[in-house]
């Protein structure tokens, strides 16, 4: 037994200098085949010889590898190290041994620059715990959190107190990659993961058993997917960043997950935040909540007041919704699948007074094929009605023809007192046919202008620019959407309306320097609306819950709306690169295929109203503009005529 100690021990001596064994090589090579990882990193401080056969026995399982030399602090070369670690786009796996005189400082530099997040598949391979006996005794309680039973903490007191103390010392997350193996016996590696809910704020250090590789059965692994295996976050907090408006009150988070949101929440808000509270009651996590006034900033360090902001300086973890704007996508990333909807319009009472807009009416009841056919209709009877006064001997042809059919088209008839025996029957049946045409023309011309004037009530602003030509007073909701947009230059609703927005902004700005409040709630919105003189901006589902409140039937018949941001995706959002950006998506997901996230959607959403039957409208000076511009022509037409005979 003495003898076998011996061997036992010079074998770890010869295994601290010259590297890691041959069998090392072997469950390495079957790891990263185990984990589909088709680049590796090495960061070695062995004799090139084992690297070259690690190439080639990779190689035959088509992993593609590179090689840094780590043995010296003073010869690091982290340019090198950066390229290998960045070599490849695809998951990178890492290779090291934790008896290189470098390791802590590889490991504080990977913590630094990120290298511990999903992308990264690290495999520390310690071949100095042979056997318990040998192992130093340390007390581990303060660094190990977690245990399946009492064998897995008796395994976990074996791994090196080295790595135990480094790696919970560097900035790991949830989404940390990294696998530790121990030697048991001659043939066996035992497997740990280490990672941390999330170091920075203040979450537990894990290390828990996920399997083992033996010579003979070769890798045993669990292919449970990892955040099952991180269920459990423990109670830990993460910090949620929210824009509303608390009208001064104390902020409770009460007032964004109730059913019924509290004044000044808007329902994007509600929806987004009462799924996040979802994934936070499943998984043991609690929220730290940052309440500001707006969605989007400048992205100046001190301008920490908005959403963006505090996403992009890394102050917060998560926020419940913001828009897929492209030109931003770069400061933040976007949780998969969305959760909710947006857009925004304008509500306003159509008004009953003003001479309205030029409406062109008297020319739409017939197509343009129909108004040529007229046209040509009087051209055949003109040209008929003059070769019969031609045939007749008249005096006069072309007058008579002109005339006789301007009287058949205004339902008249033109008179000579003439001899009637010297009429044609050519003429009578052409004056016959010609006026019973233009009797229907004329029926279902008036039956199309009467029925557009009993319609219910078309749009009587059709454009931004009209709304902006209007009496109408502007006031937008007060929500850190409004607040973004009226600060932000480059922000709009609707980049198809800049020009139109811009000159918005800049009448609020006015309006808002001569002392006039501009924002207003979602229920003072609308009620100015239902008195008529406004125009309220604001969020569909809000307006829609107040109307079905407060306004009758003929009201709602009296309403319209001109849309303002087409209907948007809303995402959850989080820092760039965050450990947490997969988890969540993760979590998500499984919510939406359980129904979850349609069931809050369901609940939180209002369903828009419509006026019921039609109401006559009546003709506004700017719709009956072409009769009266006829009629000039007329009296102007005569008086020319007139000064002629004269």
């Amino acid at each position: 037994m003495r003898l076998g100690t011996i061997i036992i021990y010079l074998f770890i001596t010869l295994a601290k200098i010259f590297g890691l064994s041959d069998r090392s090589l072997e469950f390495s090579v079957e790891y990263f085949v185990g984990v589909e990882t088709k680049y590796v990193c090495l960061l070695s401080c062995e004799k090139s010889y084992w690297y070259r056969n690690f190439v080639k026995r990779g190689s035959s399982q088509n992993i593609a590898a590179m090689s840094v030399y780590v043995d010296r602090r003073e010869n690091l070369d982290f340019k090198m190290i950066d390229l290998c670690l960045t070599h490849s786009t695809a998951p990178i796996g890492i290779l090291i041994n934790p008896k290189c005189s470098t390791f802590e400082d590889l490991m504080y530099y990977a913590s630094e620059n990120s290298f511990f997040d999903a992308r990264y598949k690290w495999l520390i391979v310690d071949e100095t715990e042979i056997i318990n006996n040998l192992s130093v005794t340390v007390n581990t309680d303060r660094y190990l959190e977690n245990f399946n039973s009492a064998e897995e903490e008796n395994n976990v007191t074996d791994i090196n107190m080295t790595i135990v103390q480094v790696l919970s010392a560097v900035n790991l997350s949830v989404d940390a990659d990294i696998t530790v193996s121990i030697t048991k016996g001659s043939r066996r590696y035992d497997l740990f993961e280490i990672f941390n809910f999330g170091k920075i704020r203040g979450g537990k250090f894990i290390i828990q058993k996920i399997g083992n590789w033996d010579e003979k059965k070769g890798l045993n692994i669990s292919k449970v997917f990892k955040y099952y295996r991180r269920w459990d976050f423990q109670n830990m907090a993460l910090k949620m960043i929210v824009a509303m408006n608390t009208l001064g009150k104390a902020f409770d988070p009460v007032m964004i997950t109730n059913r019924v949101p509290a004044p000044g929440v808007a329902v994007i808000t509600q929806t987004g935040a009462q799924i996040l509270e979802e994934v936070a009651a499943l998984h043991n996590i609690r929220y730290n909540y940052t309440v500001v006034d707006r969605w989007v900033g400048d992205y100046k360090r001190e301008h920490l007041y908005t959403v963006t902001n505090g996403l992009y300086f890394r102050e917060h973890d998560i926020t419940p919704v913001l828009r897929f704007l492209r030109n931003h996508f770069s400061r933040y990333d976007v949780l998969f699948p969305s959760v909710t909807l947006y857009e925004t319009r304008y509500y306003y009472k159509i008004p009953s007074y003003g001479i309205g807009n030029f409406e062109n009416q008297f020319l739409r009841p017939l197509s343009t094929a129909a108004w040529w056919c007229v046209v040509a209709i009087a051209i055949l009877c003109g040209i008929v009605l003059m070769l019969s006064a031609i045939v007749e001997r008249r005096p006069i042809t072309i007058d008579f023809a002109l005339f006789s059919v301007l009287a058949l088209i205004c339902q008249q008839f033109f008179e000579e007192f003439e001899d009637v025996r010297r009429i044609s029957s050519a003429r009578k049946l052409t004056i016959l046919v010609t006026g019973l045409s233009c009797l229907l023309i004329y029926n279902y011309y008036t039956s199309s202008v009467v029925s557009w004037l009993l319609n219910g009530p078309p749009p009587s602003i059709n454009s931004l620019q009209e709304l902006l030509e209007s009496p109408l007073q502007p006031l937008f909701q007060d929500t850190g959407v409004s607040y973004s947009w009226l600060q932000l230059p480059d922000y709009y609703y609707n980049n198809k309306n800049t020009k139109a927005e811009d000159e918005l902004k800049k009448r609020l700005l006015n309006m808002k320097k001569n002392g006039k409040n501009i924002f207003k709630s979602v229920n003072d919105g609308i009620d100015l609306v239902r008195q008529g003189g406004y125009v309220y901006h604001t969020d569909t589902n809000g307006a829609n819950k107040r109307i079905s409140e407060t306004f009758t039937q003929r009201e709602l018949c009296d309403l319209d709306s001109l849309e303002s941001m087409p209907k948007y995706l809303l995402y959850p959002c989080v820092q760039k690169n965050s450990p947490y950006r997969q988890f969540y998506s993760w979590s998500l997901l499984r919510l939406k295929e359980r129904g979850i996230i349609r069931c809050i959607q369901l609940r939180t959403w209002s369903q828009g109203l419509k006026c019921d039957g039609s109401s006559p409208r009546a003709l506004a000076l700017g719709g009956a503009a072409p009769a009266f511009i006829l009629l000039a022509i007329g009296y102007v037409l005569g008086t020319i005529i007139m000064l002629l005979e004269r």
